[in-house]
């Protein structure tokens, strides 16, 4: 952090004075040494090996030292220049860090201040918000350690460059160690020849020794740091080099070689971040050849007739290894394996597995564009006329890839485990604009969205809706509700009746805010075969439960009759809507009184294991005040669980609990004593009977449409 970079760019001048002074040289030992035998008064054997040998090759050696100075001069210019935004970057990492409030050593560690209140160690949410510093500092640390390790691949990228620009190449110069008339002065170009050589080799089906296996993981890293050292590596190798390479690497590190299965799942990676260096400029000679280029290859069987293994599910497979590709290139590629396989249906069929490899890569590349949202979202978004027909044809025209099966005589098929995941994560960065949540985060309720984000929910809605009440696909009811449940201040409305929602279908902007509305039998539809998975139904119940909140935390403690009404039957009717749902899941013939139990239990730990630790919205804790009317409800509810996890006892609790008049009531109180209004005298007592009753009359009505649109 605190080398003095300046002394590269003095060296490297002082380099190419060196090849000046070589030149100066050069010229003297022409005019004064090579051509003393030129007028033939020089014979013998002296001359004769002065003129063959010596007179030639010493001219030659001072042309290749003024190569070889200039080279190094340029390589420690590069390296000045890469320095010093490397560290630029580290800097800023730092800088951040400290602003955030930690504190970070000289080594690179992260800490942060020890409480002055030791006794303030045993509150619970002081204990809690400890985790979420700690969350964080493990976050600045890695983000530290990465900005490190990238700087550390270029320091032995120049120091390669540096070692190989004095070694003397040509064998056939007439010295064995001379200078290097070939040294090459360009840093990318340098480390771009060798991580070629070393794909070559590997590609070939040869090992890497000790050496090349040590130096290759930083190699393939620092090449896939820049663009045009990464377009150079896979402009050489080519669309049919780099799916060989891939599977080559595959076999090493999946099944051969497990002694140095880290080192080739670094290459890897490192491959796979070349492919995203190389591809994120999408204008240029380079793409287009190479997009051409992975067409052919992609169609490719790199297998045998019996066991087909097509080029793009080698290159997805690779794709998985780095985290980030630009837009463009994500959607091409959508575009590319779509009409690939709309040529054949069945081309994706798994007949066996190939570690490494994505059988399906449609499917998997949209998990990997799961990551960039503005990717997933554009790729998805019907547009404003529906012509891009994208999310129909994923939810309801395509024909999943089956696994084969030999069986008795014949030939099955039965249906992938793993099918629709990457979609259910694409749908949900496309329509929330954030990369899918991970477990343990809370969806915003009133998170708000661009058109196109509203659209492909809006969309969503009408594809997943199955026309009667039956389950979605399995891996796309968790990160649905995940999305589903960002649309909560919509969702609400719809359900609730509301006119000005009802009137409408589709997406439009009003006071500043994007609005979605959809059919209220599609949306209860989609929600009830999203809810089969009792953490779909909780994450939806437990935003909806978060967004009523947020509607009482606006109503005044002065309400007049019609604020408090409009508010509180609202809130009934949604919640009387999910108690249609619930019923209608816990009712149908195909589950077994235990599996009912078991649903409901696990949706009670679900919506309690959320609201009884601190609300984190992606990476933003929730106030206080958001969450009481949610807290009491939660509190008494939790309380009333049964230690053992019974999940019949629990079941029971969560019906109570659950039923929407009762989890109004506790809502309401929660808001009532936020307002310093008490049910123990006779006239608080009195409000919040009034508010209730509003509830019970919106419930009866929510759960009487509802059953009506739930055929």
């Amino acid at each position: 952090m605190t080398t003095d970079l300046s002394l590269l760019t003095t060296a490297a001048a002082k380099w190419e004075a060196a090849a000046k002074d070589f030149e100066t040289v050069q010229k003297t030992y022409d005019s004064q040494v090579r051509n003393v035998a030129a007028d033939g008064s020089w014979t013998g054997e002296a001359a004769n090996t002065f003129l063959t040998t010596t007179r030639t090759q010493t001219y030659n050696q001072y042309t290749a030292a003024s190569t070889e100075a200039r080279a190094i001069a340029s390589l420690l210019r590069d390296a000045h220049g890469q320095f010093t935004e490397l560290r630029g970057k580290l800097k800023s990492v730092v800088a951040d860090a400290e602003k955030a409030g930690f504190k970070v050593g000289e080594d690179g560690s992260v800490s942060s201040a020890a409480p002055a209140d030791r006794a303030a160690l045993h509150d619970p949410d002081y204990q809690a918000e400890l985790a979420k510093v700690a969350t964080a500092r493990s976050e600045w640390a890695q983000n530290i350690a990465d900005r490190v390790k990238v700087f550390d691949d270029a320091d032995h990228g120049v120091r390669m460059a540096l070692t190989t620009a004095v070694q003397d190449t040509d064998l056939f110069d007439g010295t064995a160690n001379g200078f290097n008339a070939k040294a090459e002065g360009d840093l990318e170009k340098v480390e771009a020849k060798e991580t070629i050589r070393l794909a070559e080799k590997l590609k070939s089906g040869k090992k890497l020794d000790a050496e090349e296996l040590a130096e290759a993981p930083w190699l393939f890293r620092d090449v896939a740091q820049d663009r045009k050292a990464s377009r150079l590596v896979l402009d050489t190798i080519g669309p049919d080099g780099t799916i060989e390479l891939t599977n080559r690497l595959n076999g090493l590190a999946d099944t051969g070689d497990k002694s140095h299965k880290e080192a080739y799942d670094a290459i890897r990676s490192g491959l796979a971040g070349t492919v995203s260096a190389a591809t994120e400029d999408t204008k240029s000679p380079f793409y287009d050849k190479w997009r051409d280029g992975l067409r052919k290859a992609g169609t490719k069987n790199f297998g045998s007739k019996t066991d087909p293994v097509y080029g793009y599910q080698s290159f997805v497979g690779l794709m998985e290894h780095t985290k980030r590709y630009g837009k463009q290139f994500l959607n091409d590629l959508g575009d590319d394996i779509i009409t690939t396989e709309k040529k054949d249906k069945d081309v994706w069929t798994k007949w066996r597995d190939h570690p490494g490899t994505a059988s399906d890569p449609l499917d998997h590349l949209l998990g990997v564009m799961s990551k960039n949202p503005d990717a997933a979202t554009s790729f998805l978004d019907p547009g404003d006329e529906g012509k891009n027909d994208h999310l129909k044809y994923l939810l309801k025209d395509r024909h999943w890839p089956k696994i084969a099966v030999n069986g008795p005589g014949a030939l099955l098929s039965r249906d992938d485990p793993t099918s629709q995941a990457g979609l259910g994560l694409a749908i949900e960065a496309a329509s929330t604009g954030h990369a899918p949540l991970a477990d343990g985060d809370q969806p915003d309720p009133e998170a708000q969205h661009s058109q196109t984000q509203s659209r492909v929910m809006h969309g969503t809605i009408e594809f997943v809706d199955p026309d009667s009440s039956t389950a979605a696909p399995a891996n796309l009811r968790r990160p649905l509700a995940n999305a589903l449940a960002e649309y909560s201040a919509d969702t609400h409305e719809i359900l609730s009746e509301n006119t000005r929602y009802l009137e409408k279908d589709g997406t439009w902007e009003e006071n500043g805010r994007v609005n979605m509305s959809a059919d209220p039998g599609k949306l209860l539809r989609t929600m009830r075969a999203l809810s089969e998975d009792p953490d779909a139904y909780g994450t939806l119940h437990s935003a909806e439960s978060r967004h009523i909140n947020h509607e009482l935390d606006k109503m005044p403690m002065d309400a007049n009759g019609y604020q408090q009404k409009n508010t509180l039957t609202k809130a009934g009717h949604v919640l009387g809507s999910y108690n249609a749902i619930r019923e209608d899941i816990v009712n149908d013939q195909r589950t077994s009184d235990y599996s009912t139990a078991d649903w409901k239990a696990k949706v009670a730990y679900h919506i309690l294991g959320g609201a009884l630790t601190p609300v984190t919205i992606g990476k933003i804790p929730i106030g206080d005040s958001l969450q009481r009317g949610v807290d009491t409800w939660a509190w008494e509810w939790s309380n009333n669980m049964k230690a053992d996890a019974d999940a019949h006892a629990n079941a029971k609790i969560a019906d109570q609990y659950m039923e929407s008049s009762r989890q109004m009531r506790l809502m309401t109180k929660g808001w009532a004593q936020d307002h310093h209004i008490s049910e123990n005298d006779t006239e608080g007592r009195a409000m919040i009977e009034g508010m209730t009753d509003y509830v019970r009359t919106g419930s009866t009505n929510g759960i009487e449409g509802a059953k009506r649109l739930l055929k």
